[in-house]
Parts: structure tokens; sequence; C-alpha cells
């Protein structure tokens, strides 16, 4: 199975983000597109929690 894992892992088109036309890549990509929207809040979310909890202690 690691094998196998490390073959995949090894293939390029297991490296794609997501399939399709990034005919404008930039910074209009990044705030247009759901998932990358969604990464950026989840980054957000992360960051905002850990500054909280620094303060709090």
């Amino acid at each position: 199975m690691k094998k196998l894992f490390t073959a995949l892992s090894l293939a390029p088109s297991v490296a794609l983000a997501h399939p399709g036309d990034h005919h404008s890549t930039g910074l209009l990509h990044l705030l247009t597109e759901a998932d990358h929207l969604a990464m950026i809040a989840a980054a957000v979310a992360v960051l905002g929690y850990l500054i909280y909890r620094r303060v709090r202690s």
C-alpha cells in the first residue's frame, strides 16, 4: 500500500488542486473561486483563534 501511495503521489495529475480552466490566474482568481475562498477563510479562522488564545493566556 505504501508503494502505491508513493507512486500516486508522484503522478502530476495528483498534484492538481482542481481541474479546470485557469485563464485568470491572479488575485481575482483567488477571490472568486469558492474553494480558494474556503481555504482563505479557514486560514483566517485558525489565525484568529491562535491570536485569541495568545491574548487570553
